[in-house]
């Protein structure tokens, strides 16, 4: 590949945070204490782009492939190709994301879940190609819509506890044992443990998605919270609405280890036998019901802001699978990827393992 040629895209532009309106700039001042970084990677309108960090060496790269070059460590700088901050020579000129990937990369035929799948195809038909809406659209995917009938069912936060039976009797009793209610809003009701969690050596988390239909909440409720009595130090949450109890990541638990997850896995496969699933995608299925399924969220050392908050594992998924999707939308040729087969690609070269959904092995030193 160091014969061929590259070059820094034209639609793209280099800027320090002194080039920036002051409102550009503010969110990103945390970054001038690192002696690494430069600035920023621009868009040109009508290119649609998240701003991206920059540091002085791929800065530098930028500055000098403005004259199209050959590279000796081509290989460095592949995914800026995918990403569309670099471009390199095809057959038809220069071209970059989905456009280069046949070029960049040998083909793979990789197999992903169907639910999966299926939100990728539903973004890529979408007539647009904003990488925030097509985030929104693949972490909303396969939610049930919202009817006349669930609004009634699940009207309030009072209505649901009562539905589920965590106010009164021996599931009040039992939850009022071993956590203490959080009514906090944010679209959660969540319940923390009494006793500490307290996070393992690689700083990420575990976490149990249990994924029934809405008709079979209150039974998957409850023999979840008597699952978890046995895990002392286990929190865990529920949607606060009728939409939250939409949404296929409706009720989540938290667990230190991955033998504490499989553990518990264990006991309520066994315990939620025939209980009709949901299914959510981008994450780690125990079995192919659906109904049981893990991911782990990002360490806070994953972030390049502190302000921007730590990232769930779906949401942390979808930005990337947003973002790819984005790219490829603006594909010209016709020997281009399709545009979700593009994204599971640069997914994969971010570090996730795209047939189960979970973290490579070094991503986050989760294995």
């Amino acid at each position: 590949m160091h014969q061929i040629l590259f070059r820094s895209s034209p639609e793209i532009e280099l800027k320090q945070l002194a080039d920036l309106e002051e409102h550009q700039r503010e969110p990103f001042r945390e970054l001038e204490s690192d002696p690494e970084f430069y600035g920023l990677f621009v868009a040109k309108p009508p290119r649609a782009m998240n701003l991206k960090s920059v540091d002085r060496q791929t800065a530098r790269l930028f500055q000098s492939l403005t004259t199209p070059s050959r590279l000796d460590e081509a290989e460095d700088v592949i995914d800026l190709v995918l990403d569309g901050i670099f471009e390199i020579e095809g057959p038809d000129g220069f071209v970059f994301g989905a456009d280069a990937l046949p070029i960049v990369c040998a083909p793979s035929d990789i197999e992903i879940a169907r639910l999966s799948r299926d939100a990728l195809l539903y973004a890529q038909d979408l007539e647009t190609n904003d990488p925030q809406t097509l985030t929104t659209a693949l972490y909303f995917y396969h939610r049930i819509p919202l009817s006349p009938f669930w609004k009634s069912r699940f009207a309030s936060r009072e209505a649901i506890l009562a539905h589920l039976g965590a106010d009164r009797g021996a599931l009040r009793t039992l939850l009022e044992r071993n956590w203490t209610f959080n009514d906090r809003g944010n679209y959660w009701m969540s319940w923390s443990a009494k006793m500490p969690m307290v996070r393992g050596a690689d700083d990420v988390t575990y976490k149990l998605y249990v994924s029934p239909r809405p008709e079979h909440i209150r039974e998957a409720f409850e023999i979840l919270v008597r699952v978890l009595s046995e895990f002392p130090s286990t929190p865990f949450k529920i949607g606060d609405s009728a939409a939250a109890l939409l949404r296929p990541d409706k009720l989540v638990a938290y667990f230190q280890t991955r033998e504490q997850l499989t553990e518990a896995y264990q006991r309520l496969r066994d315990e939620l036998a025939g209980c009709e699933a949901h299914g959510i995608p981008f994450t780690a299925a125990f079995d192919d019901s659906g109904l049981l399924s893990w991911g782990v969220d990002p360490p806070d050392n994953d972030r390049a802001l502190r302000w921007l908050g730590r990232d769930s594992w779906r949401l942390w998924v979808a930005k990337r699978l947003g973002s790819a999707l984005s790219i490829a939308k603006s594909a010209r040729s016709a020997a281009a990827a399709e545009p979700w087969r593009f994204a599971i690609e640069r997914a994969r070269r971010h570090g996730i393992d795209v047939e189960t959904w979970t973290p490579s092995a070094t991503l986050w030193s989760t294995r």
